[in-house]
């Protein structure tokens, strides 16, 4: 077994086959697609190994080295807490306005090893989602009157990506760094509508809209990936690692019909980690992992104009995690907790002279995965 023989070359057992130390917690071979902590949807994309993270034996959650191997993803979050910049809105939950998402993600992703340099790996997300908020009167004490919900649920953009290790990975062990570059194509779609309340007077009415944009199933054009995963041993059963992902959108804008803001921007996203795993049980593959975490949508995209509605913003988080690996299979769980959110001032809010409008984060994300090798 590939796997048992890595934790031999990593004890220090003399064999050939090399241990690549994937360190965090818990693998889908880039099967996140949504960054998202609420309000603000920073649709990622591509991630390579590293960014749920892996084992340090864990040979089921490399990237395979040769053949085919599955994996399914699944995130979870619940976003209720409002900032404005990085001051939480407390009125909001005290009055009960504040807007509430609930989202689910599930991603399924196959990856192919052509070499045990290079590989690729396709994904196909689905998330299902559910945004409640408020409705308020027409009147000088803007009563609210009820509060309503929206949803939201279907594939989203579908991504190819490949990777290349930049050292070959059977002569460096312990150190290396993965490279990925990929695409994003706008499948999913883009123009989800439901019904909202519209005050009129103080009684709503029913009408059609264009769902939020932190419940669009795409992001709404087309996207390329840049990803990166290093690692180095530290101290035996130890290492350290950092991996990032950024996902280009030079296409600026699109409208949706019947939007209630306009526009939606078509914005860049990022991710990045850092931290260290340790390998607690060899003999099944149990290793702990923390690292810190930042993600979130940027006010200014790379390539392209920044000028249609957006809500950018980032949360910085601490990320405990564990994974392990029996024969073929891994699993990992992690739970990225907030330690700090912000909700930047968009180009547009900047031009018009206002504060950023307030928008809702997470306090924690919970993440688990399942890969299978063939």
């Amino acid at each position: 077994m590939r796997c048992q023989q890595r934790i031999n070359r990593f004890m220090g057992r003399g064999l050939r086959v090399p241990l690549i130390a994937l360190v965090a917690t818990g693998l889908v071979c880039k099967s996140e697609t949504i960054f998202a902590q609420g309000c603000i949807a920073s649709r990622g994309v591509g991630m390579t190994p590293g960014h749920y993270g892996g084992c340090l034996a864990n040979d089921a959650a490399l990237p395979p080295t040769s053949g085919f191997q599955g994996s399914v993803g699944y995130r979870w979050l619940h976003s209720d807490r409002m900032f404005i910049n990085d001051v939480e809105q407390t009125q909001r939950e005290v009055e009960g306005s504040q807007e509430i998402n609930d989202s689910n993600f599930i991603d399924l992703g196959i990856s192919y090893g052509f070499t045990p340099r290079f590989s690729a790996t396709l994904t196909l997300p689905f998330s299902v989602h559910d945004r409640s908020q408020v409705v308020r009167a027409l009147n000088a004490q803007r009563t609210i009157i009820e509060r309503f919900h929206t949803q939201s649920a279907g594939i989203g953009d579908l991504r190819l990506e490949g990777n290349a290790w930049i050292l070959n990975p059977e002569l460096h062990v312990k150190g290396n760094a993965l490279l990925g570059l990929g695409i994003a194509a706008p499948t999913g779609d883009r123009d989800a509508q439901a019904t909202f309340e519209i005050p009129f007077g103080t009684t709503p009415r029913a009408q059609i809209h264009a769902v939020d944009q932190s419940i669009q199933l795409g992001n709404g054009g087309w996207g390329v990936t840049l990803d990166i995963y290093a690692y180095r041993e530290i101290v035996r059963r130890l290492n350290g690692f950092v991996n990032g992902s950024y996902t280009i959108t030079p296409e600026e804008r699109y409208t949706p019909k019947a939007s209630l803001v306009g526009d939606y921007s078509i914005a860049d996203s990022y991710l990045g980690r850092a931290g260290f795993e340790y390998l607690v049980l060899p003999e099944y593959s149990l290793s702990l992992s923390l690292a810190g975490r930042i993600e979130g949508v940027p006010i200014h995209d790379l390539i392209g104009g920044s000028d249609a509605f957006r809500r950018p913003g980032y949360a910085v988080s601490i990320e405990p995690g564990i994974s392990l690996a029996w024969k073929s299979w891994s699993f990992s769980l992690s739970t990225p907790v907030a330690l700090y959110r912000n909700r930047q001032q968009s180009v547009p809010e900047k031009a018009a002279g206002v504060p950023p409008v307030a928008a809702g984060f997470a306090d924690f994300v919970v993440t688990c995965s399942v890969a299978k090798r063939f």
